[in-house]
């Protein structure tokens, strides 16, 4: 029995769980209780320890996972740009591309709150959507603008990504960035192109308009004006009536092709800038007696033509959709003193300024305009029924 004892012992030792004691009595003897306990520990070890031979080949296992997630990580370094942060927004870890592309050294990033690379160019209910996804653990996916150490941007498409604790609650956030900064400002240039072109075709067909068929429309009725004055004396009434009706559809005629040339690109804004024509626009509103404007504008110096010109565009559209009998007040103020800015409020009837967005107002291209000139377009609903529109640059 003390042999066989020795023997188990130093089987269990090395992990051979197999044999066991025979000739156990029961009897309770010291040796037979040894003996017993040492069945009974074999047992509960072999379900429990696992052999040396298994040890290695989860050994093995785990360093082919290792190795798996080191490829993975590698790719992603090599494409993306990654960075790490608590549930407050300060930082981890940030790999190579973040430092390369923010211009900041990985000692300078750990521990800064990731607003260290804020541009200040997205407004607060940008981040209150970002916040308010993920930290109910959803993913989240937008273009942000950017500021690196030494003042350039750079635009990335981001993607938020949560890990949740055993609660299902967010306790960090991965971020995963695409540069797309070229793409950004390849786009830029285009549309300003289109802009450009859209808007010397304007200038021309309005200079057609204005110069050519409203000119020719003038020479038309002092034709007209001849014949009625030599019909004068004429006691045919028909014929004086049918000249004054020709002359009215003249005079109706060159007014609507100057309302169009206007429209198309104001002959004041040409000469003068967009105060003048907007001026001139919500006068001819106020006379059609549609609605109150209170306008105001403090601008400092010549803005360019491209800005210039999409604020007046947006700010007409605007006040187009403003038009509708439901609105019973426009206030308009424009200034320069810090930055360009444009705000426009609008008093809406009950109910009326909740169902207004960016989109159903046919404002998303004007915003698209905007943005891609280096602005912003934010339409906002405050108290007392009031709609605010903010336009900056």
């Amino acid at each position: 029995m003390l042999n066989q004892l020795v023997e188990r012992i130093s089987a269990i030792a090395s992990l051979d769980f197999s044999k066991k004691i025979k000739d156990v009595k029961g009897d309770g003897t010291p040796l037979d209780t040894i003996a017993i306990g040492l069945n009974m520990l074999s047992e509960e070890l072999e379900d429990s320890v696992v052999s040396a031979d298994e040890l290695e080949d989860k050994n093995t296992e785990l360093q082919e996972v290792i190795l798996k997630m080191n490829e993975f990580k590698y790719a992603l370094d090599s494409t993306a740009i990654v960075v790490i942060t608590d549930v407050d927004g300060v930082i981890s870890y940030v790999n190579d591309k973040f430092c390369q592309t923010s211009k900041y050294s990985r000692e300078e990033l750990i521990g800064q709150n990731l607003r260290i690379v804020s541009s200040g160019y997205h407004p607060r209910e940008f981040w209150e959507e970002m916040w308010g996804c993920i930290s109910k653990g959803e993913v989240w996916k937008r273009e942000v603008k950017n500021k690196a150490k030494d003042g350039s941007v750079n635009w990335t498409y981001s993607t938020v990504i949560p890990f949740l604790d055993n609660k299902q609650r967010p306790n960090k956030f991965m971020t995963i960035c695409v540069d797309i900064t070229e793409k950004k400002l390849f786009d830029h240039r285009v549309f300003r192109s289109i802009i450009s072109t859209n808007e010397q075709d304007r200038e021309l067909f309005a200079e057609d308009l204005h110069e050519g068929l409203a000119q020719a429309l003038a020479a038309l009725m002092m034709q007209v004006g001849v014949i009625e004055m030599k019909i004068q004396n004429l006691a045919d009434t028909d014929l004086k009536s049918s000249v004054a009706v020709i002359k009215s559809y003249i005079q109706e005629s060159i007014e609507n092709t100057r309302v169009m040339a206007t429209d198309l690109m104001p002959r004041t804004m040409m000469r003068y800038g967009i105060e003048p024509s907007l001026r001139s626009y919500i006068s001819k509103l106020h006379e059609q007696g549609e609605r109150f404007i209170v306008f105001n504008c403090q601008l400092n110096g010549e803005l360019d033509k491209d800005i210039e010109i999409t604020l007046y565009r947006t700010i007409v559209a605007v006040l187009v959709k403003a038009s509708m009998p439901k609105v019973s007040k426009v206030i308009i103020h424009i200034n320069n003193t810090a930055a360009l800015s444009a705000v426009v409020e609008i008093s809406c009837h009950k109910g009326e300024a909740d169902k207004c967005t960016i989109d159903n107002q046919g404002l998303t291209t004007y915003q698209k305009r905007i943005e891609l000139l280096g602005g912003q377009l934010l339409m906002q609903k405050l108290r007392d029924e009031k709609l605010m529109i903010t336009i900056k640059f």
